[in-house]
């Protein structure tokens, strides 16, 4: 038998973002579930950037002295 990988998680919009994300999910034919996957993959993307940028600009400091 399969496991369940996933993590259920109940979450609170506001009511423009909301409509923003109805919007798209017509536009597109997503689900909200798909949408909101996407905008946590891209999170997840940036922070990560943003995290070895400043690992490096450390690393460059350090070695200058």
């Amino acid at each position: 038998m399969k496991q369940n990988k996933t993590k259920d998680y109940l979450i609170r919009f506001s009511p423009d973002i909301y409509e923003d994300l109805e919007r798209i999910k017509k536009l597109d034919n997503r689900t909200f579930t798909s949408l909101i996957h996407e905008g946590c993959r891209l999170v997840v993307k940036e922070k990560l950037q943003h995290l070895t940028t400043l690992r490096k600009n450390r690393e460059t400091l350090s070695g200058m002295i």
